[in-house]
């Protein structure tokens, strides 16, 4: 095995890669979700949860245009693809890992007390944010809205 890592032309220190957002998914009756249509930086859990939420829009689609899936498609996809772009660009900027990044910087040789380096509200602020983007911010989970009954396109 040292011989293979050895031989590589280069390595990185954390290996899972993004890749740009896809400027489509969909190609006639097939269409991409999860990973195959925007592989993302694992932060935040978001490989598994965005694949959840793109499914149930899609069946959502589905089931509101079942007389013209290609409607259903564009549909998913318009209403999708935005989403998890704002996602891979917020990860690529550590997403709702930030705070962690900031108390690095801010204090590099170290801290006693963790409020002098970044605020409660600060952190809140860069936490809500990213769920914002993500898709599941508190206020709306509260609301109890489901993904197929907000408003977007019909």
């Amino acid at each position: 095995m040292t011989a293979v890592i050895g031989a590589a032309p280069e390595t990185f220190l954390f290996p899972k890669v993004d890749r740009d957002p896809l400027p489509r998914w969909t190609f006639g009756h097939t269409t991409l979700l999860g990973d195959a249509a925007h592989p993302m930086y694992p932060i935040g859990s978001n490989g598994a949860s965005q694949a959840i939420l793109d499914a149930r829009v899609l069946a959502g689609y589905l089931r509101r245009h079942a007389d013209d899936v290609d409607e259903a498609l564009a549909r998913y996809e318009a209403t999708r693809r935005p989403a998890t772009a704002a996602i891979v660009e917020a990860n690529r900027g550590l997403g709702p890992e930030l705070p962690m990044k900031l108390v690095e910087e801010r204090a590099p040789g170290g801290f006693d007390d963790i409020a002098t380096v970044i605020s409660p509200d600060e952190i809140a602020a860069v936490t809500e944010g990213y769920r914002r983007t993500a898709g599941f911010a508190l206020a709306a989970l509260r609301q109890g809205t489901s993904l197929l009954d907000a408003p977007g396109p019909a």
